[in-house]
């Protein structure tokens, strides 16, 4: 069965003092209600795409789900609009991170990156309803999901790593929004060292990153960005460095 991501709505649509009839496109919120071990744990309203990477990414988030072995079923079915996942008993859910030390972005890829991800699509110009979120290796990109919530775009990026056995641990992360705590803690559960924003983070998500040892960056726009936590994965000059170290 497939789920449009978009619908098609009559609308009146008014200009001035003169209105008249038009077909718009609407984003699709899709409720999807998830059974764990047949037990009922969450309803997502979501976009219809990428159900099993949301749901993966999820449970990653949410410390139960460590490891893909440990995942031995998962089905979508669609016209009851719910998930079903069966995980293995006892499983090591609680991930140590381990971020590749030695990883160095250049500031210039930090810009062109939050280029690639803001160009608008056809089908975010018709909506106007979706965020976008990716996964970046170096400049390179790894997946870019839309989705109608924020949260849910970077569970979907997150379990689709999980999904196609993808090492985050020297990724970058990159949304088209603000960066709330539960979405940083979502990169921490990721194991993802790099967050990068054209927006603002919140004091939350600050303190979070700051202690789980990852690199925050916001308001990437244009030439310009702020760095406020763990600088030292960006080429920055090292007296710079030097000087955030002592404060």
């Amino acid at each position: 069965m497939h789920l449009d991501t978009f619908l098609k709505q009559v609308v009146v649509k008014v200009q001035g003092e003169q209105a008249y009839i038009v077909d718009e496109t609407v984003i699709t919120e899709y409720p999807l209600t998830l059974y764990v071990n047949d037990k009922e744990i969450n309803t997502f309203y979501c976009t219809p795409q990428n159900l099993e990477e949301l749901v993966v990414g999820y449970l990653i988030s949410c410390d139960m789900l460590g490891d893909k072995k440990d995942i031995l079923n998962l089905e979508i079915v669609n016209n009851r609009n719910i998930a079903k996942i069966v995980l293995a008993e006892n499983t090591n859910c609680k991930k140590k991170m381990k971020f590749k030390k030695t990883m160095v972005v250049k500031i210039q890829t930090i810009y062109q990156i939050m280029r690639t991800n803001l160009k608008p699509t056809n089908l975010f110009m018709e909506t106007g309803g979706f965020h976008s979120v990716a996964i970046f290796d170096e400049e390179k990109e790894v997946i870019t999901i839309m989705d109608v919530a924020r949260h849910n775009a970077v569970d979907k990026v997150i379990g689709h790593c999980m999904l196609n056995n993808i090492d985050c641990s020297d990724k970058i992360l990159v949304v088209s929004g603000r960066i709330s705590s539960n979405m940083l803690v979502k990169a921490v559960k990721g194991n993802i060292p790099i967050v990068l924003s054209k927006s603002a983070p919140t004091s939350l998500s600050i303190a979070i990153a700051d202690k789980a040892g990852i690199t925050l960056v916001g308001f990437v726009r244009g030439e310009r960005m702020n760095v406020y936590t763990h600088p030292d994965r960006i080429d920055l000059d090292e007296e710079i460095l030097r000087t955030i170290s002592k404060k």
